[in-house]
């Protein structure tokens, strides 16, 4: 599963492009499908020790794989959202707090008072296993910061 396009793809149709189709649209059971299959394909390849998902999302079980925070964050609202809206089954929302959870425990507080981040990939380009588990863990790198605050308003309050 490449880890890009899986994203890109829950980011699409988590909420804003299925609340944008017409009900009576010809290929809205399609993106409805599609996101159902997603939804169970990323339930599929949580990590249950941690609630996160992985750099290389569905090689888990490599011993140098790392579970990724940005793209934990975007599961967890594609989720949570797509829960919210009746998208998904409601037991989605069990998996979507599991990976709030999760990257909440990846937030910390320094000693100067600043909230971090850690964990991060930063962008990425089409590569092999090795590429991207060999890709630098960032600090709060912005499209990780983005994501945990998309992720966190769609939480925060459930």
């Amino acid at each position: 599963m490449n880890r890009l396009a899986t994203l890109l793809l829950a980011a699409a149709l988590a909420g804003s492009t299925l609340s944008a189709v017409r009900a009576d649209h010809p290929r809205r059971a399609l993106l409805l499908t599609l996101l159902r299959n997603l939804a169970a394909g990323i339930e599929k390849h949580q990590d249950p020790a941690t609630g996160r998902w992985f750099q290389v999302v569905d090689k888990g079980s490599h011993g140098d794989n790392w579970t990724e925070t940005s793209c934990s964050a975007m599961f967890t609202f594609a989720l949570s959202r797509s829960v919210q809206q009746g998208y998904l089954d409601a037991h989605y929302a069990q998996v979507a707090q599991r990976g709030y959870q999760g990257v909440l425990e990846k937030i910390s507080v320094g000693g100067d008072g600043r909230t971090s981040l850690t964990d991060i990939s930063i962008g990425t380009n089409v590569g092999n296993y090795s590429y991207y588990i060999n890709r630098d863990r960032k600090t709060n790198d912005f499209h990780g910061l983005g994501a945990f605050l998309i992720m966190n308003e769609q939480l925060r309050a459930r």
